[in-house]
Order: C-alpha cells, then sequence, then structure tokens
C-alpha cells in the first residue's frame, strides 16, 4: 500500500464472503470506468480472486493493491453455502477494513456481501454489517440509508425480528434516526435542508388509532421534535403512498421503522443498482443491497451493477467530505 497515490481518494473493498459472489462483482466491477475515479485496495484473500478469475475468464484488474490476509484455503471456498471458515474469513475482511479507515489509509470502506448465517456459524453474534460497524466505532445513532435511483430510504430498526420491531419503536430511536439521517444528506448528498417523509407503523397510519397507538404515542412526537430542532420532516405517511411520492419527488427521504417495509420498495424500484449506507459513524461505509447469492456463484452471471454504484458512492461521499466538487444525483 505504500506506493497509493495519495493525492486521490482510496477506497478499500472487503472480498465479502468467499463463497459468494463478492469475488466476482468486485473483478467485474473494477473493469469498468471506476478506475478513473480512485486509487482501490482490495482487502480479502488474492488466491480465492485469482481462482475466480480464472474460472470465469475475467481479467484481474490493473493498478489495484491487494492486502491479502491469506486466511481461507481454496477448498473452503467450493462450497458456496454458509459455512464457519467462511465466515471467520469474512469478519477478518471487515475489521481489517475499519482498522484501515479508522486510522484514515483509506478514504472509504465498500463492502462485499456477507452470510449472517456464516457469521453466526462462526461464532459471532452480530445481526450484520451495520451493527459490526457501529460496536466497533463506538458510535451510538448509527442508521442504515438505503440509496437506488429516485429514492433513499432510512431505517428505524435494522436487523430484528418483526415480532421484536414494537419494542425498538420509540420516540427516541424514531426522533434520532430522522436527525442523523438529515445531517448525513445535508453532509454526503450536498442537500442543505433535506425534506423528510416519515413512515407510519401500522396500516393506514392506525386510521385513528383503530389499529393501533404507535403513531399518536411515538411517532407523531417524534416529528414534532424533528419540526422543533428545524428539520423539514412530514408524516407519518402510510408506506403505501409515501414511497411512489418521493420517488416523484415530494421528498429527499423517507424513514422507515423496519427492514422490509423500506427494502421491499427500494428493491422493487432499483433491484441491480441500489447502494447500503451506514450513517452516524465516523468512518464512510457503503455496499451493495444484494446478498452473497450462493445459487449463482460460480456461473458467471452475478451483475455487478450494484458494486459498482457502491463504489461510485463512496467516492462521491469521500470527495464531499474532503470538500471537493461533487454530484448531488444518485450514483446509483
Amino acid at each position: 500500500m505504500n506506493n497509493m497515490n495519495r493525492k486521490r481518494n482510496i477506497i478499500g473493498i472487503t472480498m465479502g464472503d468467499p463463497c459468494g459472489i463478492g469475488p466476482e462483482v468486485i473483478l467485474k466491477a473494477l473493469s469498468q470506468d471506476t478506475l478513473a475515479m480512485a486509487d482501490f485496495v482490495v482487502i480479502g484473500c488474492e488466491k480465492v480472486f485469482r481462482n475466480v478469475a480464472e474460472k470465469l475468464g475475467l481479467k484481474s484488474p490493473n493498478g489495484v493493491n491487494f492486502l491479502d490476509l491469506d486466511n481461507i484455503s481454496i477448498q473452503n471456498t467450493s462450497c458456496h453455502k454458509p459455512s464457519p471458515e467462511c465466515g471467520r474469513a469474512s469478519v477478518e475482511y471487515i475489521l481489517e477494513g475499519i482498522r484501515l479507515a479508522t486510522e484514515e489509509k483509506i478514504d472509504a470502506l465498500v463492502t462485499a456481501p456477507i452470510s449472517k448465517e456464516a457469521v453466526k456459524l462462526a461464532g459471532f453474534e452480530f445481526a450484520g454489517h451495520t451493527e459490526l460497524l457501529k460496536e466497533k466505532t463506538n458510535s451510538e445513532d448509527v442508521v442504515m440509508l438505503m440509496v437506488g435511483r429516485k429514492l433513499r430510504v432510512s431505517f428505524v430498526t435494522t436487523h430484528l425480528a418483526i415480532k421484536d420491531v414494537p419494542h425498538f419503536i420509540n420516540q427516541e430511536n424514531v426522533f434520532s434516526t430522522i436527525k442523523t439521517t438529515a445531517a448525513g444528506l445535508k453532509q454526503y448528498f450536498n442537500i442543505d435542508k433535506p425534506g423528510i417523509a416519515v413512515c407510519g407503523l401500522n396500516p393506514h397510519c392506525s386510521d385513528g388509532n383503530r389499529f393501533g397507538s404507535e403513531e399518536r404515542d411515538i411517532i407523531i412526537p417524534a416529528i414534532k421534535h424533528a419540526q422543533e430542532t428545524g428539520i423539514d420532516c412530514y408524516g407519518p405517511i402510510s408506506s403505501d403512498v409515501v414511497f411512489n411520492k418521493t420517488i416523484n419527488g415530494d421528498f429527499d427521504v423517507v424513514i422507515a421503522h423496519y427492514h422490509d417495509q423500506g427494502t421491499i420498495p427500494i428493491k422493487l424500484h432499483a433491484f441491480d443498482s441500489g447502494v447500503n449506507i451506514t450513517l452516524g459513524i465516523p468512518i464512510i461505509r457503503t455496499s451493495p443491497t444484494h446478498g452473497t447469492a450462493f445459487d449463482i456463484t460460480g456461473k458467471g452471471i452475478a451483475n455487478p451493477d450494484s458494486m459498482i454504484a457502491a463504489i461510485k458512492m463512496a467516492v462521491m461521499m469521500a470527495q464531499a467530505r474532503h470538500g471537493e466538487s461533487v454530484h448531488t444525483a444518485n450514483p446509483a
């Protein structure tokens, strides 16, 4: 890494689960025009990349630095299903990426998909990248933001069983999600006063408390608190309406309360080009919105568009942090 040009932003990319499509989409993404945008260091196992490139007839990109942890055997990557060996290796790539970013040796971190099942098999209890990043950066108000084409969605809760969601929907969590989202859009997207729409939790926003009282008791007070602090915030608005309004330009971002409430619309709208961003941490982190796709690993058909969008988003966010000129449109 000593020969990298510090005049350009350096983007770190973790390999993800070695049994998944991470190596393939990274190889494909770095053969595109992304190489002209920044310098790159791939954090993973170099022999796995060489093996994937050879089997799929992909070229290893020239000029890309490789940080080889050499922590998995080729034999352990041939199963194309969750395994403790690959779960451990994928976590080690993330931890190294976090270290490089916190020590400012890279300007942003892009993470390829991991298997939550494999991570658990390896003995780790965190639910996903967002939770691990929160823990390892000692951050409090961390928000998952998904971006794709004309839609941005932030989440009050992320990886929870649906039965547990109501226990985490409280005024403090809703307000902190609104606040962190507003700050992130201002810092990284050059939106000085973003228009924020907040979903209702219940059908038809509870329809006058017929289907629950969370809107009256929790969500509306959180919105009012946000408005009192100067945030341009609206709602609650029924989730069967708000995403279409946002796509049509009425709002800059939607606050969803649980995972599928927000991920379904954004993947319908931008399935192959969505980007997952972690707000509220001291480093820049983006990722594709798809998973490890074990079922198509090794077939050479994985679409790299979401990885390309995640790389472009990371570059844009690094430029914004450094005060460089950026485009305000979503790279996705």
